[in-house]
């Protein structure tokens, strides 16, 4: 199983929790971080760090190369040239894990290029009924290659302004041409895609201050993991 997060140099120390929680419920768990150094500190495995400082995908005068988010977050439809491996699970940092992820890890993505959770709550879907979060997504990277997606995402996303990194791109193209799969709910749960009872990711998304505020919805989950997690 391949885990891969994007986190810029100073946001480093926000995926260990998020971390922690994988290596609880997925040890044999193989461990991507895509980012602006060439090392992580105190991290509680080994990881294969990808330094992606010098990158020449997004120039710096690029649309979107520092607006809301940074270009570390548009990188996400750089992943079938960053990562060799055939297929990733990608986690935002602001993501607690609470079981194992083999039911993603083993989805069927015959012919599509990822699989998340639509968002069922606000307005915002400009290409059709449906629209993706991509905070949690399988990523069939092999699928990706085959059809030469990540030129078409890296060129949109350096000539469209885009408020949501790379959201956009995978919403506009993986709708376009059927290459998404719907998971439930449950897998990355947030304000924008709704709560059960018994969630496996909860997530953070939308929580500005989501490492210091002291009363939002389900921190118990990234409580248990601001340190190591021990009996």
């Amino acid at each position: 199983m391949n885990i891969v997060y994007a986190v810029t140099a100073n946001y480093q120390d926000k995926i260990l929790p998020s971390l922690r929680s994988v290596l609880e419920h997925n040890p044999e768990a193989k461990i991507y971080i895509v980012t602006e150094t060439d090392t992580v500190p105190d991290l509680p495995c080994k990881a294969t760090v990808i330094n992606v400082s010098g990158q020449q995908f997004f120039p710096e005068g690029g649309v979107n190369f520092r607006n809301m988010f940074t270009y570390i977050n548009l990188l996400k439809v750089c992943y079938p040239s960053l990562l060799r491996c055939n297929r990733v699970i990608h986690l935002d940092a602001d993501t607690i894990i609470c079981e194992s992820l083999e039911p993603l890890w083993t989805l069927k993505l015959t012919g599509k290029w990822f699989a998340a959770v639509p968002e069922y709550t606000g307005s915002y879907k400009p290409f059709g009924d449906l629209y993706y979060n991509m905070g949690v997504a399988v990523l069939n990277l092999q699928q990706l290659r085959k059809d030469n997606a990540e030129p078409l995402m890296v060129e949109y996303l350096n000539t469209v302004p885009q408020p949501w990194a790379d959201q956009d791109a995978w919403n506009k193209y993986a709708l376009e041409q059927d290459k998404a799969v719907a998971l439930p709910v449950r897998y990355n749960e947030c304000f924008a895609t709704g709560y059960t009872d018994t969630p496996a990711i909860v997530h953070y998304c939308g929580i500005s201050d989501w490492w210091t505020n002291g009363s939002m919805e389900r921190r118990e989950y990234l409580e248990r993991y601001r340190s190591p997690f021990t009996e």
